[in-house]
């Protein structure tokens, strides 16, 4: 990691720029990702000098460049006005975006290169602008280009031959060359193309990967992980394939069953999973693991999606059911807004867990809440989280909220309230106002606390297209879509 504190002025930014430029080298990033980030973090720093300080004022600016398992990582730390101020005067919800925005070419530039972008408010401590860029990687595509065609092999499967066991890293691109047969350029996330990210996010934990390994070829047939990308406690399962050859005979069950024991292991309170909805086949999976429906996603994937090999498109974004596999029970004091309070107990019943009624108390005073707001460029949605909601939240998220719909193009925004903090019962009333519609809930997934999930679509969905499998899970959908018709009137 590298720091470098400059005073709030223009005449900086050849010394920010050397800064980045020379931090770039120092993690070795190859020469042609260089002028990208001297112009990215140029706009960058006219985007925070713009928005973060009055005129004249002084004040200083830290910046961080660091890498991790996949990223470069440039982070700005100011204690000027949270976010954007000029926002909610400047724009409205029905305005017609492509006329709105007059200032943005900073942040319309920014989303061109970088993979991600978040806001941090950090309350007192001030806020956080950081953006992520992928480190570049060879994919499996390139690698199986650069050698000779491999012949087909008849495959002749015996159980026998097969050993279930967590990743080795001579694995990594065995399970790449899976996926690719298996989907060829069609699955969605794409970091299971790239052999060295397999590798580095098992490392670091934030991947968990169980794999199927035919002792007699020496090839890896299955793949299943846990996701940890925060390394909280809650992880997403996901990422799973089975070899058509070798499938009927349960390996997805048994790489689960293994996956499950790690996961008691990491004192995890449960497992989250997003099954798509255009077939039912996932979901069926998920309730056969003993997860239980909690929320849904309308337009969670990509229309198309952003690997660069892919040229399929979808006919529209594919919209997800939100399933949850309670591991472990804790003690919960919930603040449930009346509006959806009898869902929300619904839900509880469903996943066996206890809670008691927070009690009313004055709100916590404004300037304490914590908010985060990411950008997902590849996916073309947006988080905003809210771990601790005071007075001043909802103008804190509606700032954030107009960023990443009206300087970002978001076409869906996700947005997470601890309700395990404080009474949300008027913040509810205002984001509803704002056209948010009530989503479900997430337990532990915000910081270790629950979290009552809302979303704002930015289009529309065919709903007719969406297919749920089972009564519990139908009468989440039903209310969850309910709410969305009647907040979109």
């Amino acid at each position: 990691m590298t720091e470098l504190q400059l005073p709030n002025q223009t005449g900086m930014l050849l010394v920010l720029q050397s800064f980045v430029v020379e931090s770039a080298r120092v993690y070795n990033l190859p020469e042609n990702m260089l002028q990208h980030l001297r112009l990215i973090s140029e706009e960058a720093f006219l985007h925070i000098l713009k928005n973060s300080f009055n005129p004249g004022e002084l004040s200083t600016i830290k910046v961080v460049a660091d890498v991790d398992d996949s990223y470069f990582i440039l982070s700005f730390f100011d204690k000027g006005l949270p976010f954007d101020s000029s926002l909610a005067k400047q724009y409205h919800p029905e305005a017609d975006v492509d006329a709105v925005d007059t200032e943005g070419m900073e942040l319309f530039l920014i989303k061109q290169y970088a993979d991600k972008v978040e806001w941090v408010n950090h309350g007192s401590g001030g806020k956080e602008f950081r953006l992520s860029f992928e480190l570049p990687q060879r994919d499996i595509i390139t690698i199986l280009n650069n050698k000779r065609p491999e012949a087909e092999e008849k495959v002749k499967v015996d159980i026998n031959d097969i050993d279930i066991r967590f990743i080795k890293d001579s694995d990594a691109i065995k399970i790449a060359r899976t996926i690719y047969r298996a989907y060829g350029y069609t699955y969605p996330n794409e970091d299971l193309y790239y052999p060295e990210r397999i590798i580095a996010q098992n490392k670091s934990g934030k991947l968990i990967s169980v794999v199927c390994h035919d002792k007699r070829r020496d090839e890896i047939v299955g793949h299943y992980a846990l996701e940890r990308p925060s390394l909280g406690i809650v992880a997403e399962s996901g990422q799973a394939v089975v070899s058509p050859e070798y499938r009927g005979f349960n390996l997805m069950k048994k790489m689960r069953v293994m996956l499950e024991k790690k996961a008691l292991e990491l004192q995890l309170e449960g497992i989250m999973s997003q099954p798509v909805t255009t077939h039912v086949f996932s979901q069926k999976v998920n309730v056969s693991f003993g997860s239980f429906p909690c929320g849904f996603s309308f337009g969670l994937v990509p229309q198309k999606l952003s690997f660069r090999q892919i040229s399929n498109t979808l006919s529209q974004r594919e919209s997800c059911m939100f399933y949850f596999k309670p591991l472990i029970k804790r003690n919960r004091n919930l603040f449930l807004p009346p509006k959806h309070k009898s869902i929300i107990e619904k839900i509880y019943n469903n996943l066996g867990y206890d809670f008691t009624p927070g009690k009313k108390t004055p709100n916590a005073v404004s300037g304490t809440n914590k908010v985060k707001s990411n950008y997902y460029a590849g996916w073309g949605f947006g988080v905003i989280e809210v771990s601790e909601p005071d007075t001043s939240t909802f103008d804190t998220i509606k700032k954030a909220f107009y960023n990443l719909l009206f300087k970002l193009k978001a076409e869906v925004i996700f947005l997470f309230i601890s309700i395990e903090h404080s009474d949300i019962t008027e913040l509810v009333e205002q984001l509803e106002g704002e056209k948010f519609f009530f989503a479900g809930i997430a337990p532990s997934l915000l910081n270790g606390k629950d979290a009552i999930r809302f979303e704002y679509l930015n289009g529309t969905i065919d709903s007719s297209k969406i297919k749920i499998y089972g009564e519990k899970a139908q009468e989440i959908f039903n209310y969850i879509f309910s709410e969305k018709e009647k907040v979109l009137k």
